[in-house]
């Protein structure tokens, strides 16, 4: 059974040892921002966002799923109510962690949920309505209108560990290649795309889907790009099934 809000009352009961405390608090904000994700420093504050300006940026799009529909395979262990703080705790992370980053200019949350929208302008940061279906169309639609970029990253909105040095490195690989590049950060299956780095914005199309790492390196190889892979412990975990809860639980 999906632990629900009264269920989760009385699992907090349950001795500080309990298997069931520990493993089940993820569905907590307290918990998730708490858990080694380092909000509580100055680094990570919100309205740092002034200090990238635009030009030469790199822009960042993070598209997230209506809230009532997203994160449907871990209902078996959370709750409507907990499926969505988790996605409001990823997101958060995941903005604030681009917010610090140097290198980065608009950050825009991609969602037709008006909940997400306001996140977003509680946040300090840019949000697109989401007018056509699908995360490709989405994204090739964000991608037109910031033209102007020099650069585009896309993070889904489940990297719940992503960090700052995860970032970095994606932006200073991208740095190194040149005036073309496709950067790749596989889930920890080696199929999915956790984040995906283009410069310029158009040097390859969106490919998101079942197996897009490989797909997206196709694509940069047929453009005569050799992509480069980008892995770490943090940016591979997507919270994106129970094992995957299970694991960041264990490891976060």
């Amino acid at each position: 059974m999906p632990m629900t809000a009264r269920g989760w009352r009385a699992k907090s009961s349950l001795s500080p040892t309990g298997c069931a405390r520990r493993r089940w608090a993820a569905a907590s904000s307290t918990y998730l921002c708490r858990r080694k994700n380092n909000l509580s420093d100055p680094r990570m504050q919100i309205g740092d966002a002034d200090r990238h300006p635009t030009a030469s940026r790199v822009t960042a799009f993070i598209p997230v799923k209506p809230l009532n529909d997203g994160k449907s395979r871990l209902s078996g262990k959370l709750d409507l109510a907990h499926r969505i703080e988790l996605t409001r705790s990823s997101l958060r992370r995941i903005v604030h962690t681009l917010q610090s980053t140097p290198g980065v200019g608009d950050i825009i949350v991609i969602s037709r949920d008006a909940r997400v929208a306001a996140w977003a302008e509680c946040w300090r940061v840019g949000h697109m309505r989401e007018h056509r279906r699908g995360l490709n169309a989405a994204l090739r639609e964000a991608r037109a209108r910031y033209a102007r970029a020099s650069a585009v990253l896309v993070l889904p909105s489940d990297l719940a560990a992503l960090s700052l040095t995860d970032v970095q490195g994606m932006l200073a690989a991208a740095q190194h290649a040149g005036e073309r590049c496709v950067v790749i950060a596989p889930d920890r299956h080696g199929r999915g795309t956790n984040a995906l780095l283009l410069k310029p914005p158009d040097v390859i199309d969106f490919d998101f889907g079942a197996n897009s790492a490989l797909r997206h390196a196709r694509r940069a190889l047929a453009h005569g790009i050799q992509p480069i892979w980008f892995r770490s412990d943090s940016i591979c975990l997507d919270l994106d099934s129970p094992d995957d809860l299970d694991l960041y639980l264990d490891q976060w």
